[in-house]
């Protein structure tokens, strides 16, 4: 048993977890003091504590007999409450992770929600790409400006990812602190000419999961989701055709870019019967950089190229010969640096 003091940083969502045949409810909390942090485990009533919010964001709390998690390998920070933890607020001001080593990332994609996560990536100043895993919908929903936003440099706190299937830029996210500058338009077109890769091939073939290319879009356009037992539906995906710079031809790729799609619904809102046709010729017209990344490996299907489903998940865009404070189908301008940008 041991006794955990630290404030609260992030609270997961609710899910249940069965031992043996019994479901039990479960919330975890990042909770940190001034070095470190530990993922906690509320369990049953416990948990309940969270939902009626009687314990929210930024307290300060004292759990003891506490117990941590069987040693595993990499030192997985875990800890769980019981029914003997005894858990109190305090009114300690605690500088989380105050001595922590935080990591600036420069954001270049942030992917539509899918069962309530968001898929970020990005690149640090030491220069190497990083995929923070478990940002949820909950972590993106805070006042005024999101945590993460594209070619934005954003301070974060993650750790050695230990899920399944690990790529080699995944890291667990323990805590985000915001964006911490919005790169002006001559760094930005700074920033992706400095990171873009020669081709596809370049990124995936070397032993990434995340890279930028800078192609020629042959086409975009749209299709219905497929869905199990011929059900209807009405969900949309945008998809690429487009020739990277070693000539080589790669079509039907999925766009995941949370910022492109709002772009995509506007401009067909305004332009019913000729969107399609007026985004290719806007992508074409500019500068386009996209970033791309890899699913995970699926043992299920064989002969897959890169031992996974290659994927769009941030398009950007550099205007070659004049300048556009936003982008010209864009209603909400608080968009224009999320996906797509304009530069001198």
């Amino acid at each position: 048993m041991v006794t955990i003091t630290g404030k609260v940083l992030r609270i997961l969502p609710l899910k249940e977890v069965y031992v043996g045949d019994t479901a039990k409810r479960v919330v975890d909390l990042i909770i940190a003091d001034e070095f470190d942090y530990k993922r906690v485990s509320f369990w049953d009533d416990n948990a309940e504590l969270i939902m009626r919010g009687e314990i929210k964001v930024g307290d300060a709390l004292r759990m003891e007999n506490a117990y941590l998690s069987e040693p595993q390998a990499g030192g997985e920070k875990r800890a769980h409450t019981g029914k003997y933890t005894r858990i109190s607020k305090i009114s300690a001001n605690i500088a989380a992770l105050r001595y922590a080593n935080a990591v600036k990332l420069t954001v270049l994609a942030v992917a539509r929600p899918e069962k309530g996560q968001v898929c970020i990536a990005g690149i640090s100043e030491n220069g190497d790409w990083i995929r923070p895993q478990g940002v949820y919908e909950a972590d993106m929903d805070t006042a005024g400006m999101p945590p993460f936003k594209n070619l934005c440099i954003s301070t974060l706190y993650v750790d050695a990812w230990r899920g399944r299937r690990p790529r080699k830029e995944d890291r667990f996210f323990v805590y985000g602190k915001g964006v911490e500058k919005e790169l002006d338009e001559a760094e930005k077109k700074a920033f992706l000419e400095q990171n873009v890769d020669a081709s596809v091939d370049a990124v995936f073939k070397r032993g990434r999961s995340l890279g930028m290319i800078k192609p020629r879009i042959l086409q975009v356009y749209e299709e219905k989701a497929r869905m199990k037992n011929d059900e209807k539906s009405h969900e949309h995906y945008i998809r690429f055709n487009f020739k990277d710079a070693s000539g080589r031809i790669y079509r039907r790729w999925s766009c995941r870019c949370d910022a492109f799609y709002k772009t995509w619904n506007d401009m067909k809102q305004q332009h019913r019967w000729t969107y399609g046709w007026r985004m290719l010729r806007y992508l074409r017209t500019n500068e386009t950089y996209l970033a791309i990344g890899l699913t995970y490996t699926d043992y299920g299907v064989d002969r897959l190229e890169y031992g996974a489903y290659p994927l769009i998940v941030g398009v950007h865009m550099v205007q070659k010969s004049y300048r556009y404070d936003e982008f010209p189908y864009q209603k909400r301008p608080q968009y224009v640096s999320c996906g797509v940008i304009a530069a001198k």
